[in-house]
């Protein structure tokens, strides 16, 4: 009978741990939606704002001013009262890896870059840090401080995307799964160094002229999802500014994922950017940016092992950019349209469960930092068309957009990490394959890349005023 009794509530125990998993599981999870993303309200909000931002675009011609700055943003690694003013502090996480290392050094020094320019009266800046990505925080941090003397939507910023980097600066689960425990401290003093450099290239603007380029480089980059047989976004751009008084700056723009360097490396590090900037400041540049491309498909390819190849990539791509630098022609009259436009994206549908579920968007939300205002920017130079992205494109996805520009008759680069990060924005048919730009890093759903490929279409649309 004391069998029965105790059989009976043992069951009842079950059946109620039961009842609370499957009820977890209903709350916690939710359905991944496939629902045509241009019947979706944030879609035809997005579309109502772009269209109002097109009213609003800067398109001027005249002579061309530019001005240059950088600022070296090592932290230093102090045991004893640092003082986090001046980029002192106990521990600093090298962001990028979930297992990564504290740093306890340099290997190379990290720097900010920035170019500032201005046409007929309408400026623009163009930033990138040694960091994996830009953080919001930070530019939230600038836009306070430039308040009244530039504008946010004036500024495009990149990341290099090294991995052995400043981390510490992204809050709540995700951001400090990659970049360790969040740091207000950290933001703070890369806000005051952003600042202070891009009113040093303000400050630097002189009379200057303008050229962009290419060159293919496949020797150095691979599909990272289906390797050999997958498309190879291989470009890398060439931007360069000449102050007519002498100083010329490079702007260059890749798609291979800087990750030379793992978690083998407790040092801070510009990984194969850092050589590829350094390379070309001996070969009659004076100052040399690095933005990442679409990196989102793309892994880097090189001879060597560690640092080895980490300095062949990057001096090889240095080599294979001064082949272009060398044969540019300049023009002093630039043609400049520039649009910043706010987006809306869907509802979060990040963390695989299985291939029909997700975690739900309320929990999911928890997890991760908070946005404010998404922005995508686009400015047209002359010949060539620039994307400045608040995510990780695809290599696969550039292509298509490269190429339809190119048939158009201009030169194009699309950059990542726009002082926002939406995660890794993939083809579709990728989205139910075993990988991590899917599984771990897609967070907005199937047709979210389809989505946002749309609207990098409409901007480039209206800044060439084609049809692509």
């Amino acid at each position: 009978m004391k069998t029965k009794k105790w059989q009976r509530r043992l069951l009842r125990v079950l059946g109620a741990c039961a009842f609370i998993l499957l009820l977890l599981f209903y709350l916690l999870t939710d359905k991944i939606t496939t629902d045509p993303y241009f019947e979706s309200s944030y879609y035809k909000n997005t579309v109502a704002k772009m269209d109002a931002a097109f009213l609003k675009k800067v398109d001027v011609k005249g002579q061309l001013k530019a001005g240059f700055a950088r600022i070296n943003i090592s932290p230093k690694i102090v045991a004893n009262a640092p003082n986090n003013a001046i980029g002192e502090f106990k521990a600093i996480k090298m962001a990028g890896y979930g297992d990564g290392q504290y740093a306890t050094g340099i290997h190379d020094s990290l720097f900010a870059k920035a170019i500032a320019i201005e046409v007929d009266g309408k400026e623009l800046v163009f930033l990138s840090a040694d960091m994996v990505v830009i953080p919001e925080l930070v530019v939230h941090k600038v836009a306070e401080n430039l308040e009244g003397t530039i504008s946010r939507k004036q500024i495009l910023f990149g990341a290099t995307h090294t991995h052995a980097s400043i981390g510490n600066c992204i809050p709540k689960f995700v951001g400090e799964s990659f970049g360790g425990k969040y740091q207000p401290e950290v933001v703070a003093w890369l806000g005051e160094k952003f600042t202070q450099l891009i009113l040093n290239a303000r400050k630097d603007k002189k009379e200057a002229k303008y050229s962009s380029g290419f060159i293919h480089v496949p020797n150095l980059i691979r599909n990272r999802i289906i390797g050999e047989t997958g498309r190879l976004n291989d470009k890398l751009n060439l931007i360069s500014f000449a102050q007519n008084e002498g100083k010329k700056a490079v702007i260059g723009i890749f798609g291979a994922h800087a990750t030379t360097i793992a978690t083998w490396n407790d040092k801070f590090s510009g990984d194969y950017p850092g050589y590829f900037q350094r390379s070309l400041e001996t070969k009659g540049v004076d100052l040399a940016l690095f933005f990442a491309g679409t990196v989102g498909s793309h892994s880097n390819k090189g001879k060597g092992e560690k640092f080895e190849k980490t300095k062949y990539i990057g001096e090889t791509l240095a080599d294979s950019a001064t082949v272009v630098i060398n044969k540019m022609e300049y023009d002093s009259v630039v043609q400049m349209t520039s649009i910043t436009t706010e987006i809306e994206i869907p509802e979060l549908q990040a963390f695989y469960i299985s291939d029909r579920r997700r975690v739900a968007p309320w929990a999911a939300s928890k997890l991760m930092a908070d946005m404010e205002t998404i922005y995508l920017q686009g400015v047209k130079l002359n010949d060539l068309v620039w994307l400045a992205l608040p995510y990780e494109l695809s290599g696969e996805y550039g292509i298509d957009l490269k190429n339809a520009l190119e048939v158009a008759g201009y030169n194009s680069s699309l950059t990542s990490f726009n002082g926002q990060y939406l995660g890794y924005i993939v083809p579709q048919k990728y989205y139910y394959f075993e990988t991590y730009e899917a599984r771990l890093m897609g967070w907005y759903g199937p047709n979210m890349g389809d989505y946002l490929m749309e609207l990098n279409f409409k901007l480039a649309n209206e800044l060439t005023d084609k049809r692509l």
